[in-house]
């Protein structure tokens, strides 16, 4: 796999599968961030878990998962929509992480459509890892069991070896009990929390997850994807006071506006300002 999410289900229907593979996604926000120490992997794990969150949206829904912690503070945020494409943000540039004691802080999720929100879901981290945190926010909004697998390694110049993760979601078993089901999934799945990126490749690749035959129903390419744009920033600043935007007219002549997840730099002019407030202040003289 390479920057790829995999969709598919196991043996006739045990479970469904999501297994991802977004290194270049994640290497390109570390270099995108300037991210160092414990901050290129909290990361890309947070990049993989994004895409994980956003495993069953379709058609127009986008995935927004944001992280905030005070221990060590830091704060993520990613969109995720159904084609693939995504967007990173970590702040700030270097943290350094206490594996004795672990993150703290809460996890939202929020699933929408353009102009509407379908869900939202918060999980407290609370001194543990992301995918501590994840195992029990799916397993409470799910309800079923489900295994989870998140691998990272940085190299030692700092940039990203790998960012893979697997995701198992026991599907209702109508043939036998909740319990036994359940019993038999543990049994045979829970081994893959210990599968290492090369393990967990391999078994996608070969088809056959714990000796069960996995079937792949779909292939979405993850790319980096921002929305940002002249029209998008210009559109923000139409929805200023006016005063704001005389303020910067007299100030700098000019807007300049940075997209805080790519770092491309827009420049307004002075003249399209003063169209703005033109067009605005008879509003909001009325």
């Amino acid at each position: 796999m390479a920057d790829r999410l995999i969709r598919g289900v196991l043996g006739d229907g045990v479970a469904r599968v999501f297994a991802i593979d977004v290194t270049g996604v994640a290497e390109q926000t570390r270099q995108l961030h300037n991210l160092r120490k414990d901050a290129v992997g909290l990361a890309a794990e947070a990049v993989v878990a994004s895409v994980v969150m956003a495993g069953q949206i379709k058609g127009e829904e986008c995935l927004s998962l944001q992280m905030q912690c005070s221990r060590p503070q830091c704060a993520f945020i990613a969109d995720v929509d159904a084609t693939g494409g995504i967007r990173a943000r970590f702040t700030p540039e270097a943290v350094f992480l206490s594996e004795e004691t672990g993150l703290d802080g809460m996890i939202l999720a929020i699933k929408s459509l353009p102009g509407r929100e379908l869900y939202r879901g918060v999980t407290a981290i609370e001194q543990e890892s992301i995918i501590a945190a994840l195992n029990r926010h799916m397993g409470a909004s799910a309800q079923v069991d489900n295994i989870l697998n998140i691998q990272v390694r940085v190299a030692e110049d700092g940039h990203i070896e790998h960012a893979v993760g697997i995701l198992i979601e026991r599907l209702p078993a109508p043939a036998v009990s909740e319990l036994e089901a359940s019993a038999e999934f543990v049994v045979t799945f829970d081994p893959v929390r210990e599968m290492d990126a090369a393990d967990i490749v391999a078994a996608v690749k070969a088809e056959v997850i714990q000796g069960v035959d996995l079937e792949i129903l779909e292939r979405t390419d993850v790319t980096w994807r921002c929305s940002c744009s002249q029209e998008r920033v210009e559109a923000i600043l139409v929805g200023l006071p006016v005063e704001e935007l005389t303020d910067m007219l007299k100030e700098d002549g000019q807007a300049e506006v940075i997209c805080h997840f790519c770092n491309v730099g827009y420049t307004v002019s002075g003249e399209r300002l003063e169209q703005m407030i033109v067009a605005k202040t008879p509003d909001e003289v009325n």
